[in-house]
């Protein structure tokens, strides 16, 4: 095999063992991915033709499947990868500053409507046990349901 040939096949296959854990049942199945490539990679003449048919004939597509099935090991960040972090972090929340906002006042106003709703449904509820009302109110909602399926069953009956 070309040597940058070699390097394009290592770092694919490397990439499994250096930044994910390969669950038992997915072993034979990356052993299977594995195999292939080293196939595609003697069979090319160098990097830029196996790239090309790694994308090709789908090899790019299993790869990008085995992925989420593999555990992502563990990684401890170093004190410029936490500062970068905090900063994108930072820059996304900048940018978006208004929207955050937006969203946080929208999902607030949300909630007490929703809340209300639930706290009047409730009393009314309470209020329809109170007066005797709730047993003729269930009895004609049953009955309207019942006859909007009914209506809807015969209307599908007769369409065919």
């Amino acid at each position: 095999m070309v040597e940058d040939v070699r390097r394009c096949v290592d770092a694919r296959v490397n990439f499994f063992d250096e930044y994910f854990i390969v669950p038992q049942e997915m072993q034979a199945e990356v052993a299977a991915f594995v195999e292939k490539i080293t196939a595609l990679g003697q069979s090319c003449t160098d990097a830029a033709e196996f790239e090309a048919q790694f994308a090709s004939c789908g090899l790019s597509d299993e790869f990008n499947a085995l992925l989420p099935k593999c555990t992502p090991k563990p990684h401890k960040m170093t004190k410029e990868e936490k500062e970068q972090s905090r900063a994108i972090a930072r820059e996304m929340l900048a940018a978006n500053k208004k929207e955050i906002l937006t969203d946080i006042a929208r999902d607030a106003a949300d909630t007490v409507r929703i809340y209300a709703e639930s706290e009047m449904i409730q009393k009314n509820r309470e209020r329809m046990i109170e007066e005797g009302t709730m047993g003729e109110y269930t009895r004609t909602r049953n009955t309207i349901e019942d006859t909007s399926r009914l209506v809807g069953f015969l209307k599908r009956k007769f369409k065919k």
